[in-house]
């Protein structure tokens, strides 16, 4: 044999078997980390797919569902007489012989849109009702920018008037006189020197015709010139006064101080009552808002009748049982008419006059 036969090449060279072997080792490594990339992937995008099919179903799901049906408005109340409150008046009427001669009156609860009038087209002498619409169109001159409660007005030869409240006594004729301490002086003391005054600083007519503003009511002729008043004018007055009540704070404040414990108030003790009261040759009334559980307006207007001012207390004092439902009118059907102690006083027409005087009074 000879030598060196099966000595090694010198160049290398492994089998060619074996490199193909390794060949497809490497390939299905390869392939195997891809595969698993790739599916890897795959899983994460049916992930994803999922989740953002789920979102999509529920958007869908929720813009499907029906609404809630919206809550039906509240219809509004219309207002309507009260049939129960017509027995209690026509019981108070009959109890104290009221008629459309002596008597007007008005009722409106603010709450259930309830209301009764009697007579009140009938003018009467206002007294000092009067002063409301006054110094509510003072109140009105005010916000407008026209005065400021700083303002001063002269106290005129004339404007002297005997009565409650302490213009007259702090002043004299020739002094300007601060519209505020006016306004709360006829209000709170029915001062008729500063409401007269405060009329006079306006003149009487056009005093007269600057507050038919309140109302809806064509007035007559004479109440230009003269102090009159209806049922219906001062509901209107006191329905304004209410409904703007934002702009007549200080006046309102001014009303439940006024003529405490009489009239309107005497019994009410739990409750406010904004009111003003007038009295003059006969003629007496009170009007304003009692802020009961359910707040009113109400105006009780007399002429001629004795112990006026507790008979407008004790029918104020059974209107507020019956607002508080304290009262059953039917109790009050079957009662007796009773007048023993009532006298009326009538002119010789017998009729409920419109006078010219332009006297405040109380």
């Amino acid at each position: 044999m000879p030598k060196g036969k099966h000595a090694k090449p010198t160049s290398y060279t492994k089998p060619k078997f074996k490199r193909s072997l390794l060949f497809v080792l490497l390939s299905v490594i390869i392939l195997s980390i891809i595969f698993s990339n790739l599916e890897a992937n795959s899983n994460v995008e049916s992930l994803s797919s999922t989740d953002t099919e789920e979102v999509v179903n529920t958007v869908v799901a929720e813009t499907t569902t029906e609404p809630e049906p919206e809550p039906e408005p509240q219809k509004e109340i219309e207002p309507m007489e009260d049939e129960d409150f017509k027995i209690l008046i026509e019981s108070e009427m009959a109890k104290y012989g009221f008629n459309e001669n002596n008597f007007a009156f008005f009722y409106y609860n603010i709450d259930d849109k309830k209301y009764y009038f009697y007579n009140e087209d009938s003018y009467f002498t206002a007294a000092s009702t009067i002063k409301v619409p006054v110094a509510m169109y003072y109140y009105d001159e005010i916000n407008a920018g026209t005065y400021t409660t700083d303002s001063k007005l002269l106290y005129e030869q004339g404007d002297y008037e005997a009565g409650g409240g302490t213009t007259a006594s702090l002043y004299s004729v020739g002094d300007y006189v601060p519209l505020g301490y006016l306004l709360e002086q006829a209000i709170i003391n029915s001062d008729n020197t500063a409401i007269n005054i405060l009329i006079g600083n306006l003149g009487y007519s056009n005093a007269r015709r600057g507050i038919t503003k309140y109302s809806d009511e064509i007035v007559p002729e004479d109440f230009y010139s003269s102090n009159i008043t209806s049922a219906g004018y001062a509901y209107d007055v006191i329905n304004y006064l209410y409904e703007h009540q934002d702009s007549y704070q200080k006046l309102i404040e001014d009303m439940k101080q006024s003529s405490m414990g009489m009239y309107l108030k005497e019994y009410i003790t739990d409750y406010d009552v904004a009111h003003k009261y007038g009295s003059y040759g006969g003629y007496v009334h009170d009007y304003g808002i009692v802020y009961g559980e359910k707040a009113y307006l109400v105006g009780i207007f007399t002429r001629n009748i004795t112990d006026s001012d507790e008979v407008i207390a004790s029918i104020s004092l059974d209107i507020l049982n019956y607002t508080l439902g304290n009262l059953d009118v039917s109790t009050l059907v079957s009662n007796e008419t009773n007048t023993d102690d009532v006298v009326i006083v009538t002119d010789d027409t017998n009729n409920a006059v419109t006078v010219t005087d332009n006297t405040i009074e109380e």
